[in-house]
């Protein structure tokens, strides 16, 4: 049987791109990470798997408080200058 892919499954793979540009980590290990599962409504498609959504969910989370705490560091160094 062959199979086709979800638009959710298209737009993770357009993530993982631009995931790899932006953090300059390998894209392939990324690929690797997917899971996916046959879509529920059309068998003949595969979509994300749901504890794989939620975990790309949470890294996604991460990176912004990362990146919230890292500006506010930043942003107060800079005001002491």
């Amino acid at each position: 049987m062959s199979y086709k892919i979800s638009d959710a499954v298209a737009m993770r793979m357009i993530q993982i791109f631009q995931e790899a540009v932006i953090f300059g980590v390998d894209g392939a290990d990324l690929m690797r990470q997917v899971r996916l599962a046959v879509d529920p409504s059309d068998e003949g498609t595969l979509t994300l798997d749901p504890e794989y959504e939620a975990s790309v969910a949470a890294m996604h989370e991460k990176y912004l408080a990362e990146a919230t705490e890292k500006s506010a560091v930043e942003n107060a160094v800079k005001d002491l200058s």
